[in-house]
């Protein structure tokens, strides 16, 4: 990254925000580090495509309100829509889905006063049931018009389907995606081995998963890690580079320093990994430790 695109990189997030009255969910210390690694991806993803695509799409299916209050403080900053509006070189269009009301009505009043000129849609449910409509939203890609989209998945549990994923990626999709590894998977394994759970086989997109996870069970009885290493095989299987794994960051708790989830990154050009690791190169953040 220039130091040009640093300097702005460090912009788009200033230290504090003023409260402007609308929404502004509260999050945990680590949300802000998260933030700011966002920034520096979309800033090397929209320049570096620019001159090589002839439609860049940015889009957010778990979108929130568009500004967080770090817990604890009163320090506001920028979430992942609003910090992906502030590019130096923005997207064509952006899509945005909350199931959250008043979390998408929020964002929407601060994209109307902060970023009118922008192309942003607006999608209102479940991103799995609304994934058609979100797909019909992307422009159409051609040999005269090549489109591509970069997809951030930022839920608080498993509750995003591989479908969903698999559906989008039949675009040109690079997709980062939160996998909540920790916070939900590991401290929910006794209800989602229940054959009468389907959690994870959605997650997953594998029906198959428990008799997988029983033979992985007596050589390593770490979930999280067999939850990793199968949502990459999947990704894998849908014509995904296979770096994913080896490049995932892990996210822990601020109190007692406990993971809590991995950013994982997934795309089928070389070029991708290149930005991401160049991201990470520039946070000091350390590779994925359970591996």
């Amino acid at each position: 990254m220039s130091k040009e695109n640093n300097r702005r990189v460090n912009e788009q997030q200033p230290a504090y925000l003023v409260d402007d009255g609308y929404i502004t969910p509260v999050v945990g210390g680590w949300a802000d580090y998260k933030y700011r690694f966002i920034g520096y991806y979309n800033t090397l993803f929209s320049t570096g495509m620019k001159t090589k695509w002839d439609k860049r799409v940015y889009i957010d299916l778990f979108v929130g309100a568009g500004r967080a209050r770090i817990k604890s403080t009163n320090k506001i900053v920028l979430s992942s829509p609003l910090i992906a509006l502030n590019v130096p070189d923005k997207y064509d269009r952006y899509i945005f889905c909350d199931e959250d009301e008043r979390n998408l009505d929020a964002l929407q009043k601060r994209v109307e006063r902060d970023f009118s000129e922008a192309d942003v849609c607006f999608v209102l449910g479940d991103c799995n049931k609304k994934v058609n409509e979100i797909a019909k939203l992307i422009p159409q890609h051609s040999k005269t018009n090549k489109v591509l989209s970069f997809c951030f998945v930022d839920p608080f549990s498993l509750k995003i389907d591989f479908d969903t994923i698999q559906s989008l990626s039949q675009h040109f999709v690079d997709f980062l995606i939160l996998l909540a590894l920790a916070m939900d998977a590991n401290r929910n394994v006794a209800r989602y081995v229940d054959d009468n759970n389907d959690r994870i086989s959605r997650f997953l997109g594998l029906e198959d998963w428990r008799e997988r996870w029983l033979l992985t069970f007596e050589k390593d009885k770490s979930f999280r890690r067999f939850l990793a290493r199968e949502y990459a095989n999947q990704m894998i299987k849908s014509r995904y580079l296979d770096d994913s794994i080896k490049t995932m960051i892990e996210f822990r708790s601020d109190d007692k320093n406990l993971p809590l989830y991995h950013l994982a990154f997934f795309s089928r050009h070389e070029l991708g990994y290149k930005f991401w690791r160049e991201a990470k190169q520039r946070i000091d953040e350390p590779e994925l430790p359970f591996l």
